[in-house]
C-alpha cells in the first residue's frame, strides 16, 4: 500500500493523439483524491497536446516531438523533475522504457507483454472487453484504489462559450434542432466519403427539421465545402476556428454524426448524444452510454486497421443510409431529443 502523503509529483505519460491522450484524462480525479498532495503532469505528443491544454487539473505538459527529441533528451528530461510515480497509459515499448528509467519509486502501467517488466505496480487491461477510457482505469486495482469518478471532462473557457453563443446567435440556430456533422479523421481509411455524410446529412434535415452544422478542421475544409453544396440551404459550415472553439460549437448542438476521431472523444463529454460512423477500427463507440455508433455489417474486411483502403472503401462508400437513420432515430429516442417531424 503506498503512503498517500508521500506521493507528491505524478506524471502520467501518454503518447498518440487527441483521443488517446483525451480518454487517459478519465484518471485525474480518482488519482487526485487517492493522493491529494501530488501535482499531475502529462508527457504527450505533440500530437495528442491540444486533448489536455488548458485542463486546470493538470500542473506541467511535457510535450514532445518524437522526430527531433531523443530519448535520452526525453528521459532527462523526466528523471531531472523527480517524480515519486510515474504511469505509463500508453504501453507502447518508448513509454515502456521511458517509465522504466524514469527515476521514479513507483512505475504504473498495464499488463501488454514484455512491457509489464518495465513497472513495479502492473494492472490487467482487458482491453478486448473494455473502451480505451475504460482501460486506463485499470490502474487503480493494482494501485489498491477504489474508482469512484470515471468521468471525462473538456472545460471550455467563458471566451469560447460566449463565441459559440454569438455564432449561434448570428446565425438564428438558438433553439432549433442542430445536428453536427464532423467528417474528421486522422487516417484516410477512417474518413466517411462527403457524398455519404451529405446523404445522412439529408435524411436528417427531412425527418427532424434539422439544420446541419459542418465542423472541422483546415484539413477537412474540402470536404466540407462538398457535404455543404449537396446538402443545400439547410446546411452550413463552421468559420475556421481552433479546436476548442470548434468543441465549444458542437456543445451546443442537440446531436453529432463522427468519423472514429480524436475530436468525436473529446466531444463525448460535452453531453451532446453522438452517432460515431466505424469501418477500419473497433467500434468502441463514444465512451458514455448516451452514445451510439454504426458501421456496414457484414463486410469481411472490417476492423482491418489499415490506414488507407486498398479496395474500395466499401465500410463507408456503402454504408446503408437506411441503416445509419435507424441507429440515429434510436439515439433521438433515448435521449429524448425530440419528437420526429413527421409524427
Amino acid at each position: 500500500m503506498i503512503e498517500p502523503q508521500s506521493i507528491k509529483r505524478i506524471i502520467i505519460v501518454k503518447l498518440g493523439g487527441l483521443g488517446d491522450v483525451f480518454l487517459s484524462t478519465i484518471v485525474i480525479d480518482d488519482l487526485r483524491r487517492a493522493f491529494p498532495l501530488a501535482g499531475i503532469d502529462y508527457l504527450v505528443e505533440k500530437t495528442g497536446y491540444l486533448a489536455i491544454d488548458g485542463d486546470p487539473r493538470i500542473a506541467n505538459i511535457i510535450s514532445i516531438d518524437k522526430r527531433s527529441d531523443s530519448p535520452i533528451s526525453i528521459i532527462r528530461n523526466v528523471r531531472k523533475n523527480g517524480y515519486d510515480m510515474v504511469i505509463d497509459l500508453f504501453g507502447n515499448p518508448r513509454s515502456a522504457i521511458i517509465t522504466l528509467l524514469s527515476g521514479a519509486k513507483h512505475r504504473v502501467g498495464l499488463d501488454y507483454g514484455w512491457r509489464r517488466y518495465c513497472y513495479s505496480i502492473v494492472g490487467t487491461a482487458n482491453r478486448a472487453k473494455l473502451h480505451g477510457a475504460e482501460v486506463n482505469l485499470q490502474i487503480f486495482p493494482a494501485l489498491g484504489i477504489p474508482v469512484q469518478s470515471p468521468r471525462l471532462r473538456f472545460d471550455l473557457s467563458s471566451e469560447e462559450t460566449a463565441y459559440a453563443d454569438g455564432f449561434f446567435s448570428a446565425n438564428s440556430l438558438t433553439g432549433k434542432f442542430i445536428t453536427a456533422l464532423m467528417p474528421v479523421g486522422s487516417w484516410q481509411s477512417k474518413r466517411c466519403e462527403p457524398e455519404k455524410f451529405a446523404e445522412i446529412g439529408r435524411e436528417v434535415v427531412a425527418k427532424y427539421g434539422a439544420k446541419i452544422l459542418i465542423v472541422g478542421g483546415p484539413s477537412d475544409q474540402a470536404d466540407a465545402v462538398q457535404i455543404q453544396s449537396l446538402i443545400g440551404a439547410e446546411s452550413m459550415i463552421a468559420p475556421a476556428a481552433s479546436l476548442r472553439n470548434n468543441i465549444a460549437l458542437i456543445s451546443r448542438c442537440s446531436a453529432i454524426v463522427a468519423n472514429d476521431s480524436g475530436p468525436m472523444h473529446i466531444a463525448s463529454s460535452l453531453g451532446v448524444p453522438i452517432l460515431c460512423i466505424y469501418g477500419p477500427t473497433f467500434p468502441e463507440g463514444a465512451y458514455g452510454s448516451m452514445h451510439e455508433w454504426v458501421r456496414n455489417e457484414g463486410l469481411e474486411c472490417l476492423v482491418c486497421n489499415l490506414l488507407e483502403c486498398p479496395i474500395q472503401h466499401q465500410c463507408m462508400r456503402d454504408l446503408p443510409v437506411k441503416r445509419v437513420m435507424e441507429v440515429f432515430e434510436r439515439l433521438v429516442r433515448k435521449n429524448g431529443l425530440l419528437v420526429k417531424k413527421d409524427a
